[in-house]
């Protein structure tokens, strides 16, 4: 089955990016840190989609001089006053009658066998979710885009999954959930997630 896959970043030097790695890395450090993920995380989208879209904000920015590197995708500029407006413009305008799996740029080892996972789940479910840890999620699919989405939930807070679970379920969308994997947004997400490259 095919799928479009959405990456949903914020550029470097134009927006605040992960401002709780600061003390750890520096803001060259996490400039420097967000770029390597999202050039894993393309080539991870490119495993189910050849040509995956990098939604990107503020969209006056040159996404090729923040983001040096990122290539094999369509950049797009979406624009919106949150996060989840955003997600909800760029997976409207990315829908072209394929499912849509969206993702952010701070997952960046997610296995490929959870976005296809996800890909399959959506030929019987009309939403699927990869679960974090701290109440969020690193990977949404839907079949097709949803109205209203923004107003479901508040995107990167805490019991975020629970409350995008509650709008799909209460407007009668079947919902699938996978096995967790974590995002990285604090000094100990990115500790662990440097174990788990460190991992044999």
């Amino acid at each position: 089955m095919r799928a479009t896959v959405v990456v949903l970043t914020k550029l470097p030097g134009h927006l605040p990016v992960k401002t709780r790695l600061l003390p750890v890395l520096g803001e060259e450090g996490v400039r420097g840190q967000v770029v390597r993920w999202l050039r894993d995380v393309v080539a991870l989208a490119r495993t189910v989609d050849p040509e995956p879209v990098v939604a990107y904000s503020p969209p006056d920015a040159d996404p090729g001089a923040a983001l040096p590197g990122v290539s094999g995708c369509v950049f797009r500029p979406v624009a919106g006053a949150d996060g989840a407006t955003c997600l909800e413009n760029a997976l409207r305008d990315a829908y072209r009658g394929a499912p849509l799996v969206a993702l952010g740029n701070d997952a960046p080892d997610l296995p490929a066998d959870r976005l296809a996972g996800a890909v399959r789940a959506l030929e019987t479910r009309d939403a699927v979710f990869v679960p974090t840890g701290d109440g969020g999620f690193s990977l949404l699919g839907l079949r097709r885009p949803v109205d209203g989405l923004a107003g479901g939930f508040r995107y990167g807070e805490r019991e975020s999954l629970a409350a995008l679970r509650g709008f799909f379920e209460g407007r009668g969308l079947s919902v699938a959930e996978l096995d967790p994997w974590p995002d990285i947004d604090t000094p100990a997400d990115l500790e662990a997630y440097r174990g788990r490259l460190r991992a044999p």
